[in-house]
C-alpha cells in the first residue's frame, strides 16, 4: 500500500504528487450544502456521525490523497471555560480574556474527556476511508487561539490581542503555556483514535514581525511538536502571511512546513533545513480563474517545487473559497495527479 501523502511528508519518492485542499469539507460543495440544512455547523462538529460524513465527501467527490477531519479550532474553548456562539458574523466568545486574573481561571483541556466528539469523529472517520487514505488531524497554534481568547471574535489586525501581550507580558507567557500544553495532548489524542498526521494552523502568526513571533510563539511550537512527533506521524505547521517569518519557522521541528501563496516557494526551500517538506501554495482565489489559468499556476508551483528537490504536498496556500466551482477542483487535482514529480 503506497500512502503518497505520507511519503512526500518525509521527502520519499512518491507514485503521484499528493493534493489535498484546506478545507476541503464546505460550501463550495453541493453533498456539504445538503448536510447543512439539516444540522448547524456546530452540529456538524460536535456529531461525531455527521463529522465523519461531511470529512468523508471530499475524498468520494475528488481523487484526493488525503482527509482532514471536519471541526473547528475554537471547540477547545468551552472546556477551558470560555463559550463559544457559531453564528453567522463568525464565531464569538461570551467571555474574553482580558486580565492575568482569567488566564489564572482557565481551566486545563482534557481532550479524552471534552473533546471525545473530536476523537470519536476520527474513529468512525478513519473506519470509513480506505487505507491508502491518510487522515489528517489538527489545531489551532497556541498564538492564533490566543488571539481569538483575548479579542473575543475575529480581526484583521488582532490589536486588542497584541497590546495585551505587551501590557500583561506574564500573564500572556501563561496564557501561551497553557494553550500549548492543551493542544500538544489534543493532538496527541488525535493521533491515538487514529489520526496518521497533524497540522497546526497558525492563522494569524503573520501579524508578528519575526522578533516577536521568535520570543513569544517560537519556544510554544517547538514544544508542540517535539511532544507530538512520532515515526510515520508527520506534523505539519501552517503560519498564513509567513513570507517574512521562514527564518523563524525553519527552527520549528516539523515535518512539513505550509506557507501560503505570498511567499515565494523558491525562497522557502532555500531557508528551510533539506529535510523538511513543503506544502502549498496555489493561491485559492486562483481557483476562480478559467481552468487553463488554474493549470498553468500548478504547474508553476509544481516546478518550483521539483527544481527544489524537497519533498512537496500541493495544497492551496489558504482554505478553499465557499463560492469555488467543483469543476474547477476536478481540474487541478488532475492538473496535479498528471504531472509525476522529479526523483528527489
Amino acid at each position: 500500500m503506497t500512502r503518497d501523502f505520507i511519503e512526500a511528508c518525509y521527502g520519499r519518492p512518491v507514485r503521484r504528487r499528493p493534493i489535498w485542499i484546506m478545507r476541503q469539507a464546505g460550501r463550495y460543495q453541493a453533498t456539504y450544502r445538503a448536510v447543512r440544512e439539516k444540522y448547524s455547523f456546530e452540529q456538524v462538529c460536535t456529531i461525531p456521525e455527521v463529522a465523519c460524513e461531511v470529512t468523508l465527501q471530499p475524498i468520494t467527490d475528488f481523487d484526493l490523497d488525503a482527509a482532514i477531519i471536519f471541526s473547528d479550532i475554537m471547540v477547545v474553548f468551552p472546556p477551558m471555560g470560555m463559550p463559544v456562539h457559531f453564528g453567522d458574523g463568525g464565531p464569538k466568545i461570551a467571555r474574553p480574556i482580558r486580565s492575568a486574573a482569567d488566564v489564572a481561571g482557565l481551566a486545563r483541556l482534557d481532550p479524552s474527556f471534552s473533546l471525545r466528539f473530536v476523537t470519536d469523529a476520527i474513529r468512525l472517520t478513519r473506519r470509513g476511508l480506505p487505507e491508502s487514505v491518510p487522515l489528517i488531524g489538527f489545531s489551532g497554534a497556541p498564538f492564533t487561539l490566543a488571539c481569538y481568547a483575548i479579542e473575543g471574535a475575529t480581526s484583521r489586525e488582532f490589536a486588542v490581542a497584541r497590546e495585551f501581550f505587551y501590557r500583561e507580558p506574564q500573564a500572556a507567557q501563561k496564557l501561551m503555556s497553557h494553550l500549548a500544553d492543551g493542544v500538544a495532548d489534543y493532538l496527541n489524542a488525535q493521533i491515538d483514535a487514529g489520526a496518521d498526521a497533524v497540522q497546526l494552523f497558525d492563522s494569524w502568526g503573520g501579524v508578528l514581525s519575526p522578533e516577536d513571533y521568535r520570543h513569544w510563539i517560537l519556544p510554544h511550537m517547538q514544544s508542540i511538536v517535539r511532544k507530538v512527533r512520532r515515526p510515520n506521524t508527520p506534523v505539519i505547521v501552517y503560519v498564513n502571511g509567513s513570507s517574512h517569518l521562514i527564518e523563524v519557522l525553519r527552527d520549528i521541528p516539523c515535518d512539513v512546513l505550509s506557507v501560503d501563496w505570498r511567499t515565494q516557494l523558491p525562497m522557502a526551500a532555500a531557508k528551510c533545513p533539506t529535510q523538511t517538506a513543503l506544502q502549498g501554495n496555489l493561491d485559492p482565489i486562483a481557483l476562480m480563474a478559467p481552468v487553463d489559468e488554474i493549470e498553468k499556476r500548478a504547474r508553476t508551483v509544481m516546478s518550483q517545487m521539483d527544481a527544489s528537490g524537497m519533498g512537496h504536498v500541493f495544497n492551496l496556500g489558504h482554505g478553499i473559497m465557499p463560492n469555488t466551482p467543483e469543476a474547477n477542483v476536478h481540474a487541478l487535482v488532475n492538473v496535479v495527479h498528471s504531472r509525476p514529480p522529479k526523483a528527489n
